[in-house]
């Protein structure tokens, strides 16, 4: 693990570094301190009466079963309130972990029919959406035919769009995004008049969607809105498109959960938002479940599933102001996307760090509830207003914007990294004339972590003893995190990505692995990969991936090649060789791929692990071909070949 930290050296932009970025226009503003002792003695009187009742549950000799039908018992409380406050999402709210259970159930039926797609499942739940959507699409048509009607496709505004660089005039745009709206209508409309709503292209259609409706909200943006976009856009990784490239986007069916990479300033979205796709594509199971909603949704719908694996991405038809911002369709998406990949990375990394059993994860999911419904208690015991919006607002930033699983050893641990990013975070929903709630906002901030400290602190045993440990403190979530991906046909779109994202990966074969930022496949006519190339630093692993002596990132720190894949034959100045151990020094060897791949060249040495196995062949010069095309040439120096039939898992490391 150390070795891999070392290589992982790639930039990544720190916390207050993002917050100086975000707040270096922003003027200073002087804080005066507020005395909130009634307020607090309060709260340490009801965090007494807590830890009294945790300890109670811990020591009853009836713990389990006591303390398992008191969560179910306001689980179900707490679901009925939902249910009522959102009644277009009542399937979900009514019981949250049922929901994902029974979706898990339609994708494995879906499984036996469509193989090469699970997701195909009908989700009939989404049918009053998807309606939404199709009548609000027939009076975007109407506004945009009625602009259409209205403008002139005049010499000057032609030759204005050719001088701007711009591939399509006003009224090109305009009869294009016609052509596009009646396209998504059709797809709705085949959906609607058969009543089979698949879930996989209710989410792409929502995406879609969103992005159609918000092509034209950005020029409304008020002046600080439109230049805190761009900050906003490459931390969300949304790229603005004209309507040509959003109706190749939309006919190539392009994944609603990567456009672009997110920029280096939002290190974390990095570090989920690929393998939160990957999991979202995959063909085994599913991992969790994605709802596009059309509805306002309030901080309780959000901190209600946020123990369960269910993933809200809002489709909105007007601009949503939040967090400083205000995001049109389509960057409204990405930006719930961002936030639902680093709050599934947290609470994948904490599962994975603590080894956690189903029961366990089913149990911890009812604790959550609970805790948070113990929350508002204590928000609602506030007397003074200010501090009691301090309260709420940075419980709902840890937990919601940052991702922090509602768990009493990850708010101790996390809760106060990028303090500086909170306050800038402040200071510009501010600027933006947004709402935040309260002032003196350095004073309410220390009581308020000091109130939320004594709160978990007091849960902490149920914790240690759901766990029956000390929960992991997990430092680092990438160390947790990365998402290993077994390959096979059907999943050889994961190299593609990786291709496509310049991610740090670690690839391993039956024999070896590298480590580096994959930059080219090829693959046989079949479809399996048969070659690859890593850009820049890249170091060759054991199949315990650990790094083989020699094969640092200082001997390959201009890149790596080779080929991959079962051998036809093997030869050694012109002897038939069945196994590399029979090859010497000096030799002249070629090797012949089944995929017709050829290697050739003055054999060096072997690389052997610590059993005894060859996992690299290294030649003092080579050539490798493939058919007319030149692999590796003699010139570039010594070659060392990697073995390996197949490749056998990837990994994403950044």
């Amino acid at each position: 693990m150390k070795e891999t930290k070392r290589f992982l050296n790639n930039m990544k932009w720190s916390g207050p570094l993002t917050a100086l970025l975000i707040a270096a226009a922003i003027p200073s503003i002087s804080q005066a301190e507020a005395g909130q002792c009634g307020a607090v003695f309060q709260i340490e009187t009801q965090a007494q009466e807590a830890k009294r009742e945790v300890v109670k549950l811990v020591n009853s000799k009836e713990k389990a079963q006591t303390l398992r039908e008191q969560l179910e018992t306001n689980y179900k409380a707490r679901n009925e309130v939902l249910a009522k406050r959102y009644p277009q999402l009542e399937y979900i709210f009514k019981d949250p972990e049922a929901f994902v259970q029974t979706m898990k159930q339609r994708f494995e039926a879906q499984k036996r029919i469509t193989p090469e797609d699970p997701r195909l499942f009908d989700f009939p739940e989404a049918a009053t959406t998807m309606k939404d959507i199709r009548a609000d699409l027939e009076a975007f048509r109407q506004e945009v035919a009625v602009d259409l009607r209205s403008s002139k496709d005049t010499f000057r505004n032609r030759l204005a769009h050719t001088f701007l660089g711009r591939r399509s005039s006003k009224v090109e745009t305009l009869s294009k995004t016609l052509s596009y709206i009646h396209k998504l209508q059709r797809d709705l409309d085949v959906m609607i008049e058969s009543n089979h709503y698949p879930y996989r292209d209710t989410v792409y259609t929502l995406y879609y969607y969103s992005r159609i409706r918000g092509i034209f909200q950005f020029k409304d943006l008020s002046t600080y809105y439109q230049v805190a976009k761009y900050i906003d856009m490459s931390m969300h990784g949304y790229r603005r498109l004209n309507i040509d490239a959003e109706l190749n986007l939309y006919k190539a069916k392009e994944s609603p959960i990567i456009q672009v990479r997110s920029g280096k300033i939002a290190h974390e979205f990095r570090v989920a938002e690929v393998p939160f796709r990957e999991s979202f594509e995959r063909l085994d199971t599913l991992d969790f479940v994605i709802i596009p909603s059309t509805h306002a949704l309030g901080s309780s719908a959000f901190m209600h599933v946020l123990p369960h694996k269910i993933h809200f991405l809002g489709a909105t038809n007007t601009p949503v102001p939040a967090d400083g911002f205000n995001r049109p369709g389509g960057l409204f998406w990405m930006h719930d996307v961002r936030h639902e990949a680093d709050r599934f990375m947290k609470m994948t990394s904490y599962r994975k760090a603590n080894n956690m059993t189903a029961k366990q994860e089913e149990t911890m999911a009812l604790l959550s509830q609970q805790w948070q419904a113990d929350f508002l208690k204590l928000k609602n015991s506030i007397t003074d207003p200010e501090l009691k919006a301090s309260v709420e607002h940075y419980h709902f930033y840890t937990h919601h914007d940052v991702g922090v699983p509602l768990v009493p050893s990850m708010f101790l641990s996390h809760h106060k990294d990028g303090m500086a990013v909170y306050y800038a975070f402040l200071f510009h929903k501010r600027n933006a004339g947004q709402e935040i709630g309260f002032k003196n906002w350095f004073a309410n901030t220390r009581k308020t972590q000091e109130i939320l400290t004594k709160f978990w602190q007091e849960r902490l045993p149920l914790e240690q003893q759901l766990l029956r440990k000390e929960p992991v403190h997990i430092t680092k979530w990438e160390d947790w995190f990365p998402m290993t991906y077994k390959l096979d046909k059907s999943q050889v779109s994961v190299l593609n990505r990786a291709v496509e994202s310049g991610s740090l990966v670690r690839l391993q074969t039956d024999m070896a692995g590298v480590d580096g930022a994959l930059s080219k496949v090829i693959y046989s006519k079949d479809g399996a990969p048969i070659f690859v190339q890593f850009s820049g630093a890249a170091r060759l692993l054991d199949r315990a991936s650990q790094e083989l002596p020699g094969q640092g990132v200082s001997v390959h720190s201009q890149g790596y090649s080779s080929p991959i894949g079962a051998i036809k034959q093997m030869t050694a100045d012109g002897i038939v060789k069945s196994e590399f151990s029979q090859i010497r020094e000096n030799q002249m060897v070629e090797i012949q791929y089944e995929s017709g791949i050829i290697v050739k060249g003055q054999m060096k040495g072997l690389t052997r692990d610590e059993s005894g196995a060859v996992n690299v062949v290294t030649f003092k010069t080579a050539e490798a071909v493939y058919g007319e095309q030149m692999l590796y040439k003699p010139e570039w120096g010594s070659f060392d070949l990697m073995i390996g039939s197949k490749i056998q898992s990837f990994e994403f490391l950044n």
